[in-house]
């Protein structure tokens, strides 16, 4: 068994390569830490919070449930993409609400609403 002394058994070739991939790594992330934050500071200034009280109206999303499990079904992309309009029965959390939907709804009657 050889032992090589590690100070000998170094590449400077390879170590130019290794302190420019973590250089470049850095610059990477610092990019994304600066997209994330314009993306947070963007989002906060568009965003605003709805709160909706029982009784009020509202459209019910149709993200991935089919439209026919609360009315005729209509294909293709001309199909709705909300339904109601249904009236708020009540809040159960900060943005999930109980609806009152139609005895005929294939679908669980506390919705998600978030805006």
């Amino acid at each position: 068994m050889c032992m090589v002394d590690r100070q000998e058994a170094r590449v400077p070739a390879m170590e130019q390569s290794l302190r420019e991939r973590d250089e470049f790594l850095q610059d990477v992330r610092e990019c994304l830490r600066q997209a994330q934050e314009q993306a947070k500071l963007y989002y906060d200034t568009k965003h605003t919070e709805v709160a909706f009280g029982v009784g009020d109206w509202v459209w019910l999303k149709l993200l991935h449930r089919p439209v026919a499990s609360l009315s005729t079904p209509v294909k293709g992309k001309l199909a709705p993409r909300f339904c109601g309009p249904y009236q708020i029965l009540e809040r159960i959390g900060d943005v999930a609400y109980r609806l009152q939907l139609p005895e005929r709804a294939k679908i669980t009657r506390s919705s998600m609403l978030a805006f």
